[in-house]
């Protein structure tokens, strides 16, 4: 990402006439438990990868040059099953190798090796990941496809926000949008379209308590592009942010960090009230609706739902 670059609009409605090919848009549904809040769920749960990560992936991909050496992506199993899949329905040819920590979801793994890709495991976390991707760039001169510090990417997942707009309507703004926040690429995105088309709309940024990574960064006036976590469900969300979120943490009205009890309550709830799988990157934005600033936030709310890759000895447990 470079230092000052700034997404716009046009740039993801650009995106979006990209992907429309391929990506059918997901469902945009009220949420059942939400009473009289005129609260909605973006199913990002619908995509073919069980995730939203596919969006920036095929944005990305499918205007990236040949490149005999192929591609090359670090990721915590989303971005790569995004990139996997991006490749396969673009029939690119060339070899796709895609890294990912041992922490990896075992859910994320199983659909991983059902693509003709090179999966290689190393380290424990996303950070550890991606320092051997770049190393294998190096040495190979594979082309690095990133999960969210990229133009094309990040415009790529805020691609959802053109859906979430024309799902509600022109007459009906979008009145607060909860994104969580792992790396920052999608609330980048949409935060830069709704700015830009939609200025009122508030954009909320969520992450968990065990790693405030944004919050802390815009605390410390820096980015913090590794960030020691602690333990949390949302391993999607753990970790450093990147420099575009930082780039772009003006469009954001609002952060909050999300305890852990909360996380596992709104998958349960996703589950047995509106039949949503979703692991606790993901259903993170509905615990937010329990806590108190939540209440002053204009509606409608929309909270994005980011996908549905959770390991069932996980889910299972929370929902019995």
């Amino acid at each position: 990402m470079t230092p000052g670059l700034r997404l716009t609009a046009a740039l993801v409605e650009q995106s979006a006439e990209v992907i429309r090919p391929f990506l059918p848009p997901t469902r945009l549904a009220r949420m059942r438990r939400a009473g009289d809040r005129g609260a909605f769920l973006k199913l990002e749960t619908d995509q073919p990868t069980g995730s939203f990560k596919v969006r920036g992936a095929l944005s990305n991909l499918l205007r990236q040059a040949a490149n005999p050496a192929g591609f090359v992506a670090a990721s915590a199993g989303n971005h790569g099953l995004g990139v996997a899949w991006a490749a396969k329905q673009s029939g690119r040819r060339e070899p796709v190798t895609i890294f990912i920590p041992g922490s990896a979801p075992q859910a994320k793994v199983r659909k991983l090796r059902a693509y003709t890709i090179d999966l290689r495991i190393v380290g424990e976390t996303f950070d550890d990941a991606e320092r051997m991707a770049r190393e294998f760039e190096g040495e190979t001169g594979a082309r690095f496809i990133h999960a969210y510090d990229d133009p094309l990417t990040a415009a790529g997942q805020g691609t959802m926000a053109v859906e979430i707009q024309d799902a509600m309507g022109d007459a009906q703004p979008v009145g607060t949008l909860v994104v969580p926040v792992g790396g920052g690429g999608l609330i980048s995105g949409n935060a830069a379209w709704f700015k830009e088309r939609h200025p009122s709309t508030r954009i909320v940024a969520v992450q968990p308590d065990a790693s405030p990574a944004l919050s802390e960064s815009i605390r410390l006036g820096r980015a913090l592009l590794e960030y020691p976590a602690g333990p949390t469900l949302a391993d999607g969300l753990s970790g450093g942010i990147g420099r575009i979120v930082f780039e772009h943490r003006d469009l954001i009205d609002e952060v909050v960090n999300v305890p852990e009890d909360r996380i596992r309550a709104a998958i349960r709830s996703l589950h047995l009230e509106d039949q949503v799988r979703a692991e606790a990157s993901g259903a993170i934005t509905v615990a937010v609706l329990d806590l108190a600033q939540s209440r002053s936030w204009p509606e409608p709310i929309v909270c994005v739902i980011t996908g549905s890759n959770i390991d069932d000895a996980v889910f299972e447990p929370i929902v019995a």
